[in-house]
């Protein structure tokens, strides 16, 4: 866990030896996952390369990939040391001290996870040849959970998670209402959408509220963040949903 204060990142284009090496063989593990997930799309996306820090700032490139080049690399731990899936993810916090989570659909690559608001980073994102992971984080935020980032206070800097070859960047994201009034108007936007990416919203307010569908990286990060505002982290257990 580190915590970051600026993140300067640029886009350019790479050749992923592991995407042009073993295209014949992605292509055929993404056709098998979609024969029970036929809703997951082989869009782009960017990945990280040489990501580093120095002082509090991060930095690295961002390259064009397909997700099923990632996901094929992240499944047969082939990204090698240079790459990681790196992508912005909103740590919401209700007025009353709660973090609001949301439960991965069925037909998604992730069903059953819960995790925070998040997202892979894509070339809209960039701009003039830096990548600003913050659009990223109002567009995902949006399409999970229809809370406009505007409406809520985000706090400086990133908490910096890296497990393996992912490298999610978390900002704290407090909201003015309590956790169980920004759960009720979440789960009626979910409602309203055809093929939503959440299936539920989970109130998370200390570590007996986590259990095995909540991945390491977000349990990192939470109980991290209790521990600095010196919060016990207790035994993990069950969780709320709506």
């Amino acid at each position: 866990m580190q915590y970051v204060d600026r993140l300067e990142f640029t886009v350019a284009p790479w050749a992923w030896p592991f995407a042009e090496s073993r295209r014949t063989a992605i292509t055929q593990f993404f056709d098998r996952l979609r024969e029970t997930k036929p809703a997951l799309w082989n869009g782009k996306l960017l990945l990280l390369r040489d990501a580093s820090v120095v002082g509090a700032t991060m930095s690295g490139a961002f390259f064009e990939t397909d997700y099923a080049a990632m996901l094929a690399a992240m499944t047969w731990d082939a990204m090698g040391e240079r790459v990681k899936s790196c992508f912005p993810a909103a740590a919401v916090l209700s007025a009353d001290g709660a973090f609001i989570l949301g439960e991965m659909a069925r037909h998604t690559q992730n069903a059953g996870q819960i995790l925070l608001p998040c997202g892979s980073v894509e070339r809209g994102d960039a701009s003039d040849g830096r990548v600003d992971l913050f659009t990223t984080l109002r567009r995902e935020l949006v399409e999970e959970t229809g809370i406009g980032a505007d409406s809520l206070a985000a706090a400086a800097g990133w908490y910096a998670v890296g497990i393996g070859a992912l490298l999610p960047l978390i900002k704290v994201m407090r909201a003015a209402a309590p956790a169980d009034q920004l759960q009720q108007r979440i789960c009626a936007n979910l409602a309203g959408q055809q093929d939503p990416e959440l299936c539920n919203i989970v109130i998370v307010r200390d570590a007996s509220d986590l259990d095995q569908r909540v991945p390491p990286w977000v349990t990192a990060f939470l109980r991290h963040f209790w521990q600095s505002a010196g919060r016990p982290a207790a035994p993990s257990a069950g969780g709320a949903a709506c």
